[in-house]
């Protein structure tokens, strides 16, 4: 009796041993037997391009019944499969139904000895038919199709066989190897990402950092484009390339100019330069005009006008390195001595005020122009408007 136990547990272990890899597609696997794809098309599966396999412990029918152990592991495999579909890869499922080996011999139903060797003969007797077969294992598939799909799996990523007893893996040399061949093996398929470079850029998109640059755009080997000065902007939208390491640009690659004065930040010797001045290379003002009204014939500053008085003051508060020299503009109506002196008169107020507010009058000086140094035609009232002017040159 020992033996007899020993024996069926040895060959118990011996099935065990293959039971992970019968009945899964790998590269040695040809589909036989019925399956709701044609054969050639199941080969074509067969020869995938695969990234990896990954081949679930069978799930076993009891008297025709799933096994309530494999409908509990069922949820480890529909959880498997959807984590990588939700991740974009691209999968399929195979679910491969099995029985136990047929027969078509009618003389092994007709065996009736009641000797000892009877219980060898039942071992060895079969019943089943092979389209009889084939119909059970079909039927197992079906059901653990169904519950997958009813956990989540796409149905159409499923694809089944039904290969009844066909499979050698499991001897039927013993009753219980032929249980064990009532089951379905269920194997998840992971194809290896496809050869495609969406943007054209000749880089795969498996590969391309830049999945989207236009067509005809240079690329380096990630596929991005190139950006030669290393600002940030790719040299296709770079309106200033060569930029200096470490300069700060703007949207289009060019160096910022916080102040808009026209000098870019990183030269700005002068920044925050108020825009109504003119300034050098180097971003410093070199003049502004003050738009300052006057009553007719006078030197007195009309008040409606002051407030450009206060704010030129504020600026040589603010930057002290500055000093200023106030020139007085006339338009050519009336004599030339007088409007010598009329200009002259108009920019020592202007310096005056400047002092009632706080500017030391060793940073100033005045001087006045007449009519020499039009701006605009005198002709017309716009243009003597325009030439009855103040202006401020600035020095250090």
């Amino acid at each position: 009796m020992m033996k007899e136990l020993l024996m069926k547990l040895i060959v118990l272990l011996m099935l065990m041993s293959v039971f992970a890899y019968a009945g899964t597609y790998d590269y040695s696997y040809s589909p036989l037997g019925k399956a709701e794809e044609s054969n050639s098309t199941a080969d074509a599966f067969m020869y995938g391009d695969f990234e990896k396999i990954i081949r679930f412990k069978a799930l076993l029918f009891e008297g025709g019944t799933l096994s309530a152990d494999s409908k509990e592991y069922l949820g480890t495999i529909a959880k498997t499969v959807g984590e990588f579909k939700n991740s974009g890869q691209s999968v399929a499922v195979s679910i491969i139904g099995h029985t136990q080996a047929s027969t078509d011999d009618p003389n092994e139903k007709a065996i009736k000895s009641h000797t000892y060797a009877e219980k060898v003969i039942s071992w060895f007797s079969r019943e089943l038919s092979q389209n009889t077969s084939e119909g059970i294992s079909e039927g197992y598939a079906k059901d653990v199709q169904k519950l997958l799909v009813e956990q989540g799996v796409d149905k159409n990523l499923t694809r089944l066989e039904y290969r009844g007893g066909q499979d050698e893996a499991f001897s039927d040399a013993t009753s219980e190897g032929r249980d064990l061949s009532n089951r379905v093996m269920v194997t998840l398929y992971l194809f290896a990402p496809e050869e495609i470079d969406s943007d054209g850029d000749s880089v795969l998109d498996k590969s391309d950092a830049c999945p989207k640059t236009p067509k005809g755009v240079a690329v380096n080997t990630k596929g991005c484009p190139f950006d030669m000065d290393g600002d940030g902007v790719y040299d296709y939208l770079d309106q200033c390339p060569g930029t200096l390491k470490g300069v700060k640009v703007n949207n289009m690659g060019c160096p910022l100019d916080s102040d808009d004065d026209g000098v870019y930040d990183f030269k700005d010797k002068c920044p925050n330069t108020p825009q109504s001045f003119k300034v050098d290379s180097i971003g410093c003002p070199l003049s502004k005009k003050l738009i300052l009204t006057f009553a007719s014939r006078s030197y007195d500053i009309q008040k409606e006008s002051y407030a450009e008085v206060l704010a030129f003051a504020k600026f040589l508060k603010d930057n002290p390195q500055y000093n200023a020299e106030i020139v007085g503009h006339t338009d050519s109506v009336g004599k030339k001595a007088f409007n010598m002196t009329l200009s002259e008169g108009r920019a020592n107020a202007v310096k005056e005020a400047l002092v009632r507010e706080g500017i030391a009058l060793s940073r100033l000086k005045s001087r006045g122009r007449g009519e020499l140094d039009p701006i605009a035609d005198n002709r017309s009232s716009e243009g003597r408007q325009m030439n009855r002017r103040i202006e401020v040159k600035l020095y250090y």
